[in-house]
């Protein structure tokens, strides 16, 4: 049998055991199998709308969902985990279930709204799209994650300069806000989620790129680089090991037109690039044609596929 505890206002020790649940996931995996919206909120205990679920077999935790609210919706991710007691008698997909309706009802019982499901391509996010289309959730993005070798034979021809902190925050929120103004998850910031991602170890202004027009921020390429999670390995991880992320790049909506779009691109790839780096990530959606058929002029090709179901949940 399997225990399943669901915390809409999760205790500090709930919190911790799913923190340690994931951090020793991203161990195993090398990469942390929840998105950093996700992972910041849980960290800090849950925002309102916040819905955790924790199954746990006599190990320990064995799978979490978990639901928290982002600019004009809310989303659901399920993480299941590699080694399950055979006396459980469930499977991954069984737990993945589980805890998607646990977390839905949840949901539903505090009031409901729209909800987006995140899937990955594999068994577990097939149980997980299906859940979302019993739930009357529709297909409505395919995120590419796509990648690319460095460096690039080209750079850059525009200036750019490195982000500062205390200085630009509240200029470089308003032009992110207005950039991504549809958007589900960058869209809708606030100063105190910038500042939590700045809180993060992986944050280095230097490779936040800014590019100024008339004294003002006009387009900016921010880059995250993933350090390799070896659980058996002492040795000190090298650049070749990592990854660098082009994790967030917009141009302010009042310099569109320019290119500015491809230039703070390249400028992103050189930063990444000018550490040492030999290979650059970033995630694009599929119905992007534009940004997609851009990436690939640069090299970059498909590297996974995620699909998010969303629409409304109804009390």
């Amino acid at each position: 049998m399997h225990m399943v505890e669901v915390s809409v206002y999760p205790t500090e020790p709930d919190t911790s055991a799913l923190i340690a649940f994931i951090n020793s996931l991203t161990t195993e995996r090398g990469a942390r199998p929840l998105s950093d919206h996700l992972w910041l909120d849980l960290q800090r205990g849950g925002s309102p709308g916040f819905v955790s679920v924790r199954t746990a077999g006599a190990a320990g935790t064995i799978a979490a969902a978990q639901i928290s609210a982002a600019n004009h919706e809310s989303a659901l991710e399920v993480v299941v985990g590699s080694h399950i007691d055979s006396d459980l008698f469930v499977t991954p997909t069984r737990l993945a279930r589980d805890a998607a309706e646990t977390a839905i009802d949840a949901f539903r019982g505090a009031g409901g709204g729209p909800l987006t499901i995140w899937v990955d391509d594999d068994e577990v996010g097939a149980t997980l799209a299906e859940v979302s289309v019993e739930h009357g959730l529709a297909l409505e993005r395919s995120l590419y994650e796509m990648r690319v070798s460095l460096p690039l034979d080209h750079r850059a021809t525009v200036a750019t300069r490195p982000f500062v902190p205390g200085i630009d925050d509240a200029d470089w929120v308003q032009v992110n806000n207005r950039a991504f103004a549809d958007h589900g998850e960058q869209g809708g910031w606030t100063l105190d989620t910038l500042a939590l991602r700045q809180t993060e170890p992986w944050f280095d202004a230097d490779g936040f790129r800014i590019h100024d027009i008339g004294g003002r921020i006009a387009a900016f390429c921010w880059t995250k680089v993933h350090e390799p999670h070896d659980g058996h390995s002492s040795d000190r991880p090298t650049a070749i090991d990592q990854i660098g992320e082009i994790y967030v790049i917009a141009v302010d909506p009042q310099f569109h037109g320019r290119g500015l779009g491809k230039q703070l691109t390249l400028a992103g790839l050189d930063s990444i690039a000018d550490r040492g780096i030999t290979t650059a990530t970033l995630y694009v959606d599929g119905d992007n044609a534009a940004a997609v058929s851009l990436y690939r002029s640069l090299g970059f090709m498909i590297h996974r596929t995620r699909r998010a179901f969303g629409g409304q949940i109804h009390p």
